[in-house]
């Protein structure tokens, strides 16, 4: 899965990395290192006119009829599942990271070891996901909201987490983002390990069960 990560490259990178072509002006974000599900975040995707634009969206959805926040999508059968289909077809956009996190199962009680997975040579690199348009409840407004997508763990992230960011190849953000009439399916691949490296960080509690923004009040 992909529940936190970390961004350090400037707006500059991340506009030179990602061939973004307008919204810099516009889109105003800071590094940190330590992003979770509900922030606004930079995304990359294809306008209405064939550019790559880069804008703030919110990481993750809301759905009535569920308690917690949707914040990662399968990439197995993804071109078949109700809610995600659409969006993998019309909706597909690049989330620009220099790590990510992942907290190690652990014994009941214990704290949890928290890696940091990086891909040396690629900062920033680009984690898969989808954008839909949602209607926040608080404010009535609609926002676009991104969620990251996930597969099979390598034999790296394998002892660590059973489900692992989809990361894009950068000779593939072209065709991951051009409108097509099939899903790109064969882009979703599993990184292989000898191109990442993970390194313990910590041993820290992680929980999502913060107040969330999505509440109704």
């Amino acid at each position: 899965m992909c529940g936190r990560y970390k961004r350090r490259s400037d707006k500059q990178r991340i506009a030179e990395t990602f061939a973004v072509a307008t919204g810099l002006d516009e889109t105003f974000f800071d590094p940190g290192d330590d992003f979770s599900p509900q922030s606004m975040q930079p995304v990359v995707y294809l306008n209405q006119n064939g550019e790559r634009q880069i804008e703030m969206m919110r990481w993750a959805f809301k759905l009535p009829d569920r308690p917690r926040p949707l914040f990662n999508a399968r990439s197995e059968g993804i071109e078949h599942a109700k809610f995600w289909k659409d969006a993998f077809l019309k909706g597909r956009c690049i989330v620009p990271a220099d790590a990510i996190y992942e907290w190690q199962e652990v014994e009941k009680g214990k704290k949890k070891p928290k890696y940091e997975f990086v891909i040396p040579g690629q900062e920033p690199f680009g984690m898969a996901a989808v954008w839909k348009l949602w209607k926040n409840p608080k404010t009535e407004l609609w926002e676009r909201t991104f969620a990251v997508l996930t597969g099979e763990p390598n034999e790296l992230m394998a002892p660590i987490h059973d489900r692992m960011t989809t990361f894009l190849e950068p000779r593939d953000y072209t065709e991951y983002l051009a409108p097509t009439e099939r899903p790109p399916l064969h882009l979703l691949r599993i990184l292989p390990s000898d191109k990442m490296r993970a390194t313990l960080v910590g041993e820290t509690s992680i929980t999502n069960q913060q107040v969330s923004l999505f509440d109704s009040q």
